[in-house]
C-alpha cells in the first residue's frame, strides 16, 4: 500500500469501467451475436444484464456514463484554472494523439484485409475519412464513415470540451448562470433536432448525452461550494429530465436500458464519494485507470481482429486466454509509447510560465569596529637619541611605505651616583638636551562584566546579541475541495496522464471553512 495522493474512488471506477466495457464488447457482439457455445458467459449475463434490461449491449452499458460524470466533476475546475486557450491545447493532444494512433492501426487492418469490427456503416477508407475519423467530425458527417465503432462517445466529450471553453467567462464570475446556460442549450439543441438537416441531427444525438456530465458538474459546484445545495438539487434535476427527455423522443438511442445506467453510474459516483475516506490506493487501480484510455479505444480491434484469425479451429477458452494477454500488451505499448509521451507534451505547451515577482528583503548590516590599542610611549633614551640627532644635522631614515615599524630600543636610564655636584660645563660645549619621562597616565577602571544569569532564570533576550528569529506558525489553510485534489490522469475516461495539473490528496470531504 502506498500514500493516498489520488481521489481512489475514481481510479477504482474507471479501472472496473474499462474492463466491464472489455467483457461486453466481447460477451454481446461476439459471443451472443455469433451464437458461439460459452456456457460462462451466459451465466455472467443471467446475473448482470438480464436483470438489468441490458441485454442488448451488455452491463458495461453503466461505465460510460460513469465516465461523463467523472468528466463533468473533474475537468471543470481544470478548464478554470488552465484557462481557454491552455485547455484547448492540453485536451487536444490528450484525446487526438492516441485516437491517431487507433485510427492507422484500423486503416492498417483494412488494407491487409483482417477485418476489424464495424457498425455496420460504410468503412471507406481515403485520406478525408482517415482525417475525419481521427478528428471525430466523422459522428458529425451524414452520411456517417467510421472507423473505430468505441470512439462514439469521444465526440460527447470534445462537444464538452467544447461548450465549456465558450461558457468558461461566464462560469468565472457566475456558476449557476454558466450552468443554468449550458442546461438551456441542451434542450434547444434537442427539440430543434428535425429542423436544421441530418447532420444537425447527428449534433443534437451527441448533445443529448451532455447532461450526464453537467449532473457531474452539478456535484463539483455544490461540493466546492459555488451553488447552494438546493440550486445543485434543482440543477440535477433538470439534467436528470434533460436525459429522459431524449429517451422520450427517442434521440439517438438503441434500447430502453438508457436511463437505468445512469442511474447506477450516479448511484456509484456518489456511493464513491462517500467511501472515498476509508478507501485505500492501490498500484494496481492507479496502473489500470492511467491505462484505462488506451483500453477502451483498442480492446475491441485487437480481440475480433484475433478471434476472427483463431475461431473456431482453437476452442473458445483457449482463444480467449490468447487474446487478452495480446490486448493488454498492445494498450501497454499504446500507453508507454504514445498516451504517457502526449501527457507531457501536453503539460509542456499548456504550462505558463509566471514571472517572478521581486521579493522585499529589509535587513540590517551591523559593521564591527575593531578597537585600537594604545600608542606606545617613548623612553626617555630614545627620545633623547632622537633629539641628539637632529641637533646634529641628521634626519632619521624614513622606511618605505608598507613597511612596518621597528619597535624602539630600550635604552635604561642610567643612574648618576650620589656625591658633589658636577660643575657647569663650559660654554663652548656641546649642548644635550635631556627630557623628562613623563609618568604614564592612571588606567581607567575597567567596568566589570556582569555574570550571565543561568538558562533556567534567563527571561530577558541579550541585547549584544542577534536577536533571534521569531518562527510564527502558520495559519493552518482548509483542505481543498475533492475536485481540486486529484490528479489530471484522473480527469475522463478521455485523458489520461500522469501526476501533474492538481494538488495533492488531502483530508477528502473534509469541511471547508468559509
Amino acid at each position: 500500500m502506498q500514500k493516498k495522493t489520488r481521489i481512489v474512488f475514481i481510479d477504482i471506477g474507471r479501472g472496473l469501467g474499462a474492463l466491464l466495457v472489455f467483457y461486453s464488447h466481447i460477451a454481446h457482439p461476439w459471443v451472443i451475436a455469433k451464437n458461439d457455445s460459452a456456457p460462462y458467459i451466459s451465466f455472467i449475463e443471467a446475473l448482470t444484464s438480464n436483470p438489468m434490461h441490458m441485454s442488448t449491449q451488455g452491463i458495461g452499458e453503466i461505465a460510460v456514463p460513469f465516465f461523463f460524470v467523472v468528466s463533468g466533476f473533474v475537468v471543470t475546475p481544470i478548464a478554470l484554472r488552465q484557462g481557454q486557450r491552455r485547455f484547448a491545447v492540453n485536451r487536444l493532444i490528450r484525446v487526438y494523439a492516441p485516437m491517431l494512433f487507433v485510427v492507422l492501426l484500423t486503416a492498417l487492418m483494412l488494407v491487409v484485409s483482417l477485418h476489424p469490427p464495424s457498425t455496420g456503416q460504410s468503412q471507406e477508407l481515403n485520406p478525408l475519412t482517415i482525417f475525419t475519423n481521427t478528428f471525430l467530425v466523422n459522428y458529425l458527417i451524414y452520411p456517417q464513415v467510421v472507423l473505430v465503432p468505441v470512439a462514439w462517445s469521444m465526440i460527447v466529450e470534445v462537444v464538452f470540451y467544447v461548450v465549456l471553453m465558450a461558457v468558461l467567462p461566464l462560469l468565472r464570475r457566475s456558476v449557476w448562470l454558466a450552468i443554468a446556460v449550458e442546461l438551456t442549450f441542451i434542450f434547444v439543441v434537442m427539440m430543434s433536432r428535425s429542423q436544421l438537416g441530418p447532420s444537425w441531427s447527428l449534433f443534437a444525438v451527441n448533445v443529448s448525452y451532455l447532461p450526464v456530465m453537467i449532473i457531474g458538474q452539478t456535484i463539483w459546484a455544490t461540493t466546492a461550494k459555488k451553488i447552494p445545495l438546493w440550486t445543485g438539487a434543482l440543477y440535477g434535476a433538470c439534467a436528470w429530465s434533460l436525459y429522459v427527455l431524449a429517451d422520450i423522443i427517442d434521440v439517438g438511442r438503441v434500447d430502453t436500458s438508457y436511463n437505468l445506467s445512469m442511474a447506477f453510474a450516479v448511484l456509484l459516483f456518489m456511493l464513491g464519494m462517500m467511501a472515498e475516506p476509508k478507501l485505500k490506493q492501490r498500484k494496481f487501480w492507479t496502473a489500470v485507470s492511467e491505462r484505462s484510455y488506451s483500453i477502451y479505444l483498442l480492446h475491441m480491434l485487437v480481440s475480433f481482429v484475433l478471434l476472427q484469425l483463431l475461431r473456431p479451429a482453437v476452442p473458445l477458452p483457449i482463444a480467449l486466454l490468447i487474446v487478452i494477454p495480446a490486448v493488454f500488451g498492445v494498450v501497454e505499448v499504446c500507453y508507454r509509447w504514445i498516451e504517457r509521451p502526449s501527457h507531457a507534451l501536453a503539460r509542456k505547451l499548456s504550462y505558463r510560465r509566471e514571472k517572478p515577482v521581486p521579493i522585499k528583503v529589509n535587513s540590517e548590516i551591523t559593521i564591527e569596529i575593531p578597537k585600537v590599542g594604545e600608542r606606545p610611549r617613548h623612553a626617555a633614551g630614545s627620545a633623547k637619541g632622537s633629539v641628539s640627532g637632529s641637533l646634529n644635522g641628521s634626519l632619521p631614515s624614513t622606511p618605505p611605505k608598507g613597511t612596518p615599524k621597528p619597535p624602539p630600543p630600550k635604552t635604561p636610564l642610567p643612574k648618576t651616583p650620589p656625591g658633589p655636584k658636577t660643575p657647569p660645563p663650559p660654554a663652548d660645549a656641546e649642548k644635550t638636551v635631556i627630557t623628562r619621562a613623563v609618568p604614564p597616565r592612571r588606567p581607567q577602571p575597567q567596568p566589570q562584566p556582569q555574570p550571565r544569569p543561568p538558562l533556567a532564570q534567563e527571561t530577558g533576550s541579550d541585547r549584544t546579541a542577534e536577536p533571534r528569529a521569531r518562527h510564527s506558525t502558520p495559519r493552518r489553510r482548509p483542505s481543498a475541495p475533492l475536485e481540486l485534489q486529484h490528479q489530471s490522469d484522473q480527469e475522463d475516461h478521455g485523458q489520461r496522464g500522469d501526476h501533474d495539473d492538481l494538488p495533492r490528496h488531502g483530508s477528502s470531504f473534509r469541511r471547508t471553512h468559509r
